[in-house]
């Protein structure tokens, strides 16, 4: 009888709750339906493949959408996500909904409310304090500390013995300039990562993005009390912890310095100090904003540095890895970079200056080209809060989540030409019309760090390309090739294995 009246009360429960979602079903049923389902548990058994095949799984279903009106629909159980691939549809999208989907609440396990991933209601206050931090001026404040960074990635590659001897993975020594640069351009704090590319918060962080991205794709283990209890979660809390303590080194440190420093506003809400001493970093704008009512608590500093330091070491990583790759894939577009920099330089023992960054033309554009062919970030994820009509004419139900894919788009046939797999920086020319541009977002989320971040990029290109030629197998074709894996970012499965020869 219990056993008839469990099934009785189930069946009732199950007809209310699609009772009340009947809208949403309603709407669905207009979406095209993807061409693989993603059930909500257990049938994920290929996720390690999923994660290793992203740029194939991307690929087909952004041709889906391309395919179908620009939509394509995907349940993961009851949740309902819908990729959009429509330039129109996607920057009424990052302009209006710009709240992050429920899958965003996997990384807050790392980063907490982060400006970048945080609620509405959160962010828009954290954003107002973030923005003056990377104006213009400060950022253009850092030139001399990048260039001596770039300077350092360049000799610690030669006394490592990685020039001249085969090939080694670039990754080490690349995302151990970055966050060598963030440290001290945001942080305020000089700590040569690139002598020591092994360290522990590179290792700590590369796998915690790994972590992370295996969770993404087993959806039994998105609750936190299952994954509390797998075997997973205690290498995801030991890498944590690592990252953990050296963020709460660097702040400590910092406060100790500006404990006794009064602050002062300018007309840009930038923070100067009365002692002759100007505020010289992200951190120490914080900081000493935080001393006012409405300022960043512990917290909440914490959250925000972790950010920066991971995604600000990552995206830039990645981006300089890529565009090395390229280079090497393709050796007449790297002498034209080596010669610009030639005519820029004069002497190639020249150091580097400020006013030469903007003379790399063509660099910036091979730059570019990079990022629209393999984008850091492949997927931007949001979610409509209220139903909502698209410039296309779709309307998606309340609570919807919105993937983007930056892969697709940047490689839309119908807006970038039909060469659109290819490399050809040239496309980049000012006179020429190119698609949807957005490896950094777009709209009022977009990332904040975003010209900190083309600077590093530039910077440790020049420093590496000026003395170093670089070489690897070429591309037999014009659409180059990396294999990729998912880990919330999309890097090479080889750890970028590039050989360097000296100029």
């Amino acid at each position: 009888m219990n056993v008839y009246l469990f099934a009785v009360v189930v069946i009732l429960w199950y007809m209310l709750y699609r009772y009340r979602r009947r809208r949403v079903y309603e709407l669905a049923a207009l979406i095209p339906t993807a061409p693989e389902k993603i059930p909500y548990v257990g049938a994920l058994q290929h996720s390690y493949n999923i994660m290793n095949n992203i740029i194939d799984l991307i690929h087909k279903y952004t041709d889906f959408a391309q395919n179908n009106g620009g939509f394509v629909k995907i349940w993961v159980g009851p949740m309902l996500y819908v990729g959009i691939t429509n330039p129109e549809d996607v920057e009424f999208i990052l302009k209006n909904c710009l709240e992050k989907a429920d899958i965003v609440k996997l990384i807050r396990s790392i980063v907490g409310n982060a400006g970048i991933f945080a609620p509405v209601s959160i962010w828009t206050r954290r954003r107002k304090l973030l923005i003056p931090a990377f104006s213009p001026k400060i950022i253009n404040s850092f030139m001399n500390i990048l260039i001596n960074q770039s300077e350092e990635l360049a000799k610690q590659l030669s006394r490592h013995k990685k020039v001249g001897t085969g090939r080694f993975e670039a990754w080490s020594f690349i995302s151990a300039y970055t966050l060598g640069s963030v440290c001290e351009t945001a942080l305020g704090i000089r700590i040569n990562y690139v002598q020591n590319p092994d360290n522990k918060f590179l290792k700590a962080a590369t796998n915690l993005f790994a972590l992370m991205a295996d969770r993404i794709f087993q959806v039994w283990l998105w609750p936190d009390v299952i994954y509390n209890c797998s075997s997973k979660s205690t290498e995801f809390y030991e890498n944590l912890k690592t990252v953990y303590d050296l963020t709460d080194e660097i702040i400590q440190t910092k406060k100790e310095e500006l404990k006794d420093e009064d602050i002062q506003l300018d007309s840009d809400s930038v923070i100067f100090g009365q002692s002759p001493k100007k505020v010289r970093c992200f951190l120490e704008h914080l900081i000493l904003l935080s001393k006012n009512s409405g300022g960043f608590t512990d917290v909440e500093l914490r959250e925000e540095v972790i950010t920066f330091l991971l995604a600000g070491t990552d995206t830039s990583s990645v981006a300089i890895c890529n565009t090395l790759t390229l280079l090497a894939k393709y050796p007449k577009e790297q002498e034209k970079v080596y010669q610009e920099i030639v005519e820029v330089l004069g002497e190639l023992d020249r150091p580097l200056e400020k006013d030469d960054l903007k003379e790399f033309k063509y660099l910036e554009r091979v730059i570019k080209e990079s990022l629209r062919l393999f984008p850091p970030a492949p997927l931007l994820i949001r979610k409509v809060t209220e139903e909502t009509s698209m410039p296309t004419g779709v309307t998606l139900p309340a609570d919807t989540g919105i993937i983007v894919s930056v892969w697709g788009i940047s490689r839309d046939k119908k807006h970038w030409g039909p060469d659109a797999d290819c490399f050809n920086p040239d496309r980049f020319l000012p006179d020429r019309k190119t698609g949807l541009f957005i490896p950094f977002s777009s709209g009022p989320r977009n990332c904040v760090g975003y010209q900190y971040a083309l600077l590093s990029v530039k910077m440790a290109l020049v420093g590496v390309l000026r003395r170093y030629k670089v070489v690897g197998q070429e591309e037999e074709g014009p659409a180059p090739k990396i294999d990729t894996k998912f880990t919330i970012m999309m890097k090479a499965k080889d750890n970028y294995q590039i050989a360097l020869e000296a100029r």
